[in-house]
Parts: structure tokens; sequence; C-alpha cells
């Protein structure tokens, strides 16, 4: 038996960790989980004390310059394999040059890592086994994708205790998540969906779900295990709605045999009054779904998104006449946007109404996706100076963009609070980065709140400015 030790920076429940340590324990090897910002100083030392044979990382593009100096700063004590894996691993393999990293792997993991710690196990490199890069004393070998799983039902349940038992307080709150499928069928030019769906060509079937068994199997699980129960379910796939068929079945037995409040996100192309009609029968309280931009080119030919304004409008309307709250995802910084092109966004999303509570960021233009393209072709910018992270960080630079970034700080705020939208951008630009810092953690703290209400019930300031403490240290 292996054990595996998964290093993490900020506190919360990572999926990828949670299927790969299930996987794992599958095959009989064991996985645990430090997460940085919640052991502070001791994070290194309990990392040597718990002997690990392998470490990994899971990765989102914008924390690998952190995992880069977390893998130095382990190799330096530790001579064991450290791999990386997870969606920067994915699109962005060459990060295997980091000094402390031995390998990287690339797609899915549930059969490429446990068959990688068997290989090392067995006294070889993990050199052949499909999805790795590995550095070999004569190089390095790149082996092309695993084959996705065709069934997802086959995959064990992921692991949930991997964070109770460490970090009971990471999964505090009375709400569970569940992801019903893997992979979307769109092909927005921000997102990698359609880079993924070019990686597997060939590999299998790229869309999949979960069963109706499968999931009422894992949310019923939860509700025996969860430290206080769950009170509401979230649905966090890319977009929940995408099968009508399968999502007719499965809301009919949600409601017979779950009952709970749940949210799910949505797209306003796919939105018509029976099926908000069932959403709201069976319990839905809160989605969310892409607005983008609220200028028609930028949404439509710059990201791909083919939705109109009219239907837009018509999601909320629907939404609202059924008491369903809802945020939209707005980006800010785009492609040849202006100050004026974003007053349109702020000016569609006020069109929504109350129920709205809007989500904001700028946009990162990852490489390898269309919208990359379109700015490396436009000579907007070159490749090598856009290195995409959060979405607090502008990457494209452009005349308004400092402009964009403070009107992205306090967007939240102008749609909420309109009659005090131009006191407000004034503040954000004029105030500096402690101000945006603010504005950001006060947004975070109400949308928090306001979404929360319907789904928790009575008060959820509680477990917001929990929340809201979270985040600040990770500030400080």
């Amino acid at each position: 038996m292996a054990k595996i030790l998964f290093l993490q920076r900020d506190g919360y429940e990572s999926f990828g960790v949670m299927y790969l340590a299930a996987a794992l324990a599958a095959r009989g090897h064991e996985a645990e989980v430090l997460v940085e910002s919640q052991e502070k100083a001791s994070f290194y030392d309990k990392a040597r004390a718990l002997r690990p044979d392998v470490v990994a990382f899971s990765l989102m593009t914008g924390l690998e310059g952190w995992a880069a100096q977390a893998a130095s700063r382990v190799k330096a004590t530790w001579d064991g394999p450290v791999v990386a894996g997870g969606p920067h691993a994915t699109f962005f393999p060459e990060f295997v040059a980091e000094p402390g990293l031995d390998a990287v792997c690339r797609g899915e993991a549930e059969d490429a890592l446990p068959d990688f710690v068997e290989a090392l196990a067995g006294g070889g490199d993990g050199a052949g086994v499909p999805g790795f890069w590995v550095k070999t004393p004569s190089g390095l070998v790149k082996n092309e994708l695993y084959p996705l799983r065709a069934d997802l039902d086959s995959l064990p349940l992921p692991d949930r205790g991997l964070y109770r038992r460490r970090y009971p307080e990471l999964v505090e709150g009375g709400g569970v998540e569940v992801l019903a499928a893997r992979g979307c069928p769109f092909s927005c030019s921000f997102c990698y969906n359609h880079v993924l769906r070019r990686l597997y060509a060939g590999k299998g079937r790229y869309v999949r779900r979960h069963g109706h068994d499968r999931l009422l199997e894992e949310i019923a699980r939860e509700r025996r295990d969860r430290p206080g129960g769950v009170r509401y379910v979230g649905f966090v796939d890319d977009l929940f709605i995408q099968d009508r068929d399968w999502l007719e079945g499965f809301l009919a037995r949600y409601r017979a045999e779950v009952g709970l409040p749940f949210t799910c996100a949505v797209r306003a192309n796919l939105v018509d009054a029976s099926l908000v009609r069932e959403l709201s029968a069976s319990g839905c309280k809160v989605v969310s779904f892409g607005l983008e931009s609220g200028d028609e080119r930028l949404r439509n030919e710059v990201l791909g998104k083919k939705i109109s304004e009219e239907q837009i409008l018509r999601t909320a309307e629907l939404l609202t006449a059924h008491g369903i709250r809802f945020s939209t995802f707005n980006m800010f910084n785009l492609p040849g946007e202006t100050l004026a092109l974003a007053e349109k966004t702020l000016g569609l999303n006020l069109r929504l109404g109350p129920a709205n509570h809007p989500w904001s960021g700028l946009l990162q233009p990852y490489r390898g996706t269309r919208v990359f393209d379109h700015i490396v072709e436009r000579g907007l910018a070159s490749g090598e100076a856009m290195q995409a992270g959060l979405f607090h960080q502008a990457v494209l630079r452009q005349p308004d963009t400092e402009a964009l970034t403070a009107f992205n700080a306090c967007f939240y705020w102008m749609v909420r609070l309109p009659r005090w939208r131009r006191p407000l951008f004034w503040l954000a630009r004029h105030g500096g980065g402690l101000t945006e810092r603010v504005f950001g953690l006060a947004a975070s703290l109400h949308r928090y709140v306001r979404l929360m209400e319907p789904l928790e019930g009575g008060n959820p300031w509680l477990s917001a400015l929990r929340l809201g403490w979270r985040r600040l240290r990770a500030y400080l």
C-alpha cells in the first residue's frame, strides 16, 4: 500500500482530490490532504511528518506559482516523487519542467494516478503510464491521455471524509455539492471545453452523466454522514439542464426521495417556462447562468456565447416569477472593451431585477482557447505577455484596463445599489488596491448571504462571517 499526500493552498473541498482519493483507496492505497491556509507555519513540517510515498498537487491555473514553490520546498528535504495534475497540468504539461516536479498527469486521473503509483511501488518510474509526462534520466517521456471512462457510475463515490477527518471546519454549513456530469457540449471561446474535446478526440464520449441511482445514493450517504446533516444540495456541473430527458426523470425522483432545496447552473438559451416550472416544483431556489457581457458583439462574436439579450431577459423574468434567485456571471477587460461597453453590461444586469446577485471577474485568456488566439491574432497582446491567473488580475493591457479593473471591483454594488454607482466607481478608481479588496470581500459576503437565504433558511450570516474570515486571512 502506498500513501499519497495531496498538498493544497486554499481551504475548500476539491472534487478532483476527493475523486482521486476514492480511486486510490479502491486499489488499496491511502490518501491524505494538507491545506496550507489551515496549517499555516506548520504546513511543510506536517507534510514531512506524514512520510508519504508520493506528493501530489491538483491545480487550477493561477495556483501554479504557489505549487512550483511548494514542490521545491518539499524536494529540499525529501527525495520522493512529486507529481502535479488537474486543469493546469492538463493544458500546460510543460509545467513538468519546474525543478521540484518529477511528473505531470494530463486529463482525468482516476485510472492514471493509481497506475502510476503502482508502477513506482513496483520499482519503475511510471514513464509508461498513459496520461503522464515523466522526467527520466534519458529525457522527458510524453504519453497520450488515458481514454475517458464511458460509465461514470463505475467510479467510486468521492471520498468526502478526506477533508472531514482533518479539517471539519471546512465542511461546516448545511450544503453538499454534487457533480452530476462531466463535460459541456458548448464551445464558448474563453472556456476550455472545446480544447478538452480536441485533446480527447477518439478517446471516448466527452459529455457523460451519472445515473439517477448513483446521484441519489451519494446524496443519501451525505445526509447520513455529514455532521449536522444536509439542508440543501448544490449541483455544480457546468450545465445541469443540458439533457432534458435525463433531467425530468431525475427531478421526479429527487422530489420524492430527497425533497431538499437545491441550486444549479442553467444556460439562458435552454431555459423555457416548462423547465423553470419543473425546477421550481422540485425545490430549485437558486441558479447561475452566464451573461458575460451586455454588448452583443462581445458576447456572441468574441466570446462565442450564442445567446441573445432577449433570452437573458426572458430567463430572468421566468426565474423571478417562480421565486428563484439567480446569479449572472460577468466578465470585464474583454478584448476591445471600453468603459462604455462595460456600462452596457451593468445596464443589462440592472434590467434583470432584484433577484439578480451577480458575480464578476476580469477575463483570463488561457493559452489554447479561441479568445487567446483572437487577442494574439489582432495584435492586442503577445502570447508571452498573457500569463492568466485568478479573476481579479488584469492580464490583457489596453487603454481602459485600469478603469475596467475598478469597474469590476465595485460591479456587484453598482448592481445592488444603482443610485450609488457613480461614487462607488470613483472610490474604486481612486482608493487603491485595499479599497478593491474591501469591495470584493464585502460583495462576496453579501452575495453569499442573499443567495443562501432560501437554501439555508433562517439567518445564514454566521456561516457567511466564518467564510469571510477565512477569505480575509488569505489577504493578510
